[in-house]
């Protein structure tokens, strides 16, 4: 594979710089040195001349005679170097002390005195090296001491290899530092680039958790969920349909991605069920099925499903293995709930369904075990009977109050010490004075189509709507009934059309019963607007804009009725 130039060329362009400068340096130390030493031995040499001709000088003043093979073995008996020899000349330039000729040949001997008596000091091959002392008094004598360069220079040439293999062994272990560290900046930007880049798909996956949570809340129903990590494995959801709010909790084992992902799946699972199915019972257990079905993680679930009947207080629920919740009204209390087995855990489970009803102002609190197992730095727990304590202090308030005054005394309780699981709270109060209900008897006669636009008229204005939106809910309603006037009796037969009307100001509600024929109208296909009206099939235009206005439109058939229901929205 080949490697990009803008890699390389950076960390060639180091180790280079660093080898000249490496090189350099060596090179000035080289000749520094060079220079001492050769210095140091023109000053030794020197020393060792002058004392020599001291001694001849003496000899010559007090008449001494001289020995010319001793003299030359003084000359000669130390030298600093193998080769190195020394030899005088008279005041005219005659040899009159050679060397040994076991130190030098005639032809060498000859060579450096031409070269002192020229004032040479180096020969023109650079290979000897000569340096002399001359006596001041008779008999003026000359003497020269050689030096063969080479050897004086062999411990230079010595440092200057040790320079050069140093000067290449800090050039490799540059290069290896370099690219160490280049591999490890390079793991050190990968990581931070993918420690960035989780976070930043944990950030959207926090948001889209956070978005479906509900984004409303009432002054009767209100919950909080607060993930120990960037996402969490709690849940609460709620909705309302057909005058019944239904709603549920759940837990799921473990923290973080993977219990996000598993909330999600039963939070997308628990709208599409519930939007079909009232009974609780039957939601957990499709829950149930659809969980179990490729649960190779074996991973589980702890779930309670509600449904609260909003005009009567009729509460039926089912629990898939979570805690208790408690019941707030006159006393603080746990539901009696039977347990039964988590969500995920065999397919085949069956989930009892209990109900019960709840008398005005009686508020149901549901919570996570993040609530109840929150620590403090003791690893004390928060338990259930704090939770009893502080709703015992805020069980004539509001749900938001129950709700924010738990997660207050939790977060309290726990002080310093980090949240360790998910944490989730969902308050449902049951207020039926809220609740507002008029009804109205009509006939199959169209005639009786005005008495409903003002009865719709007034229930409209009671609930303070705008224009807008009760002139749609009227036209809506208008249409059903005139669908039944014309289709549920015979001609000519009278027959009785109910239209009830309730809204617990959230939503309103109207259903239309009728004793008549067995008739669907949400079947119909509705128009295609599209065409124009010459070429637009009769019928359908009716279910057409009922369809756009409300927000739903069920049909049932009961105790030998046609019960077509219509909600929408009020908030």
């Amino acid at each position: 594979m080949k490697v990009p130039a803008r890699i390389w060329m950076p960390r060639v362009g180091i180790v280079v710089i660093a080898a000249l400068l490496v090189e350099t340096i060596s090179i000035v130390q080289y000749e520094r040195v060079r220079n001492l030493m050769e210095q140091e031995m023109r000053v030794r040499s020197k020393v060792i001349l002058g004392a020599v001709a001291d001694r001849i000088e003496t000899m010559v003043e007090y008449g001494g005679e001289m020995d010319v093979s001793q003299l030359s073995d003084s000359l000669n008996h130390k030298q600093h170097f193998p080769s190195s020899y020394a030899f005088v000349l008279s005041q005219d330039g005659e040899l009159i002390v050679p060397p040994p000729e076991s130190r030098a040949s005639a032809a060498q001997v000859s060579a450096a005195a031409d070269m002192l008596r020229v004032g040479r000091t180096l020969s023109p091959d650079g290979e000897v090296g000569v340096l002399s002392a001359r006596m001041d008094k008779p008999p003026y004598w000359q003497i020269g001491q050689v030096y063969i360069m080479d050897e004086v220079r062999a411990p230079l040439h010595s440092l200057r290899r040790q320079q050069v293999f140093m000067s290449l062994l800090a050039m490799v272990i540059l290069f290896f530092m370099i690219q160490r560290f280049y591999s490890s900046d390079k793991k050190l930007r990968e990581a931070t680039e993918e420690q960035a880049r989780i976070g930043s798909e944990l950030a959207v996956a926090q948001r889209i958790q956070h978005e479906m949570l509900p984004k409303s809340f009432t002054q009767d129903v209100f919950g909080m969920l607060e993930p120990a990590r960037e996402v969490g494995g709690d849940l609460f959801d709620f909705h309302r349909r057909d005058g019944k709010l239904f709603f549920c909790i759940g837990d799921s084992s473990g923290k973080g991605v993977p219990s996000a992902l598993l909330m999600s799946v039963v939070h997308s699972l628990f709208r599409t069920i519930s939007l079909k199915e009232e009974s609780p019972s039957r939601i957990l257990e499709e829950l149930n099925s659809h969980i179990c079905r490729g649960n190779d993680s074996n991973m589980f679930a702890t779930f309670f499903v509600g449904c609260l009947d909003l005009y009567s207080g009729q509460l039926r629920f089912g629990n898939a293995g979570h805690d208790k919740p408690f019941l707030v009204g006159k006393e603080v209390s746990l539901l009696p709930v039977k347990s039964n087995l988590p969500l995920g855990v065999f397919p085949d489970t069956e989930f009892a369904e209990e109900n019960m009803e709840l008398s005005a102002g009686d508020t149901l609190f549901l919570y996570t075990d993040g609530l109840t197992e929150a620590k403090n730095p003791s690893r004390e727990a928060f338990g259930r009977a704090r939770v009893k304590e502080v709703l015992e202090g805020v069980r004539s308030l509001s749900p938001e109050v129950m709700v924010s005054s738990l997660g207050k005394a939790a977060h309290k309780f726990a002080g310093s010490a980090p949240q360790s699981d998910d944490m989730a709270m969902l308050a449902i109060r049951f207020s039926p004075g809220n609740l507002l209900r008029q009804q109205i008897h009509l006939v199959n006669d169209k005639a009786d189509i005005a008495r409903l636009s003002g009865f719709v008229k007034d229930f409209s204005a009671a609930l303070d709507l705008d224009r807008k939106m009760a002139s749609g809910v009227r036209l809506a309603l208008e249409e059903m009934v005139v669908n039944v006037m014309n289709y549920a009796y015979p001609a000519g037969e009278k027959g009785d059309i109910c239209v009830l009307a309730d809204s617990d100001r959230t939503e309103v509600r109207f259903t239309v019963e009728d004793s008549g024929v067995p008739f669907d109208p949400t079947s119909m296909m509705s128009a295609d607007t599209t065409l124009d009206a010459h070429s637009r099939p009769i019928g359908g235009l009716g279910i057409h804009l009922t369809r756009r206005i409300m927000d739903s439109v069920s049909y049932c058939r009961k105790q030998g009725k046609n019960v077509l229901t219509l909600t929408k929205s009020i908030i």
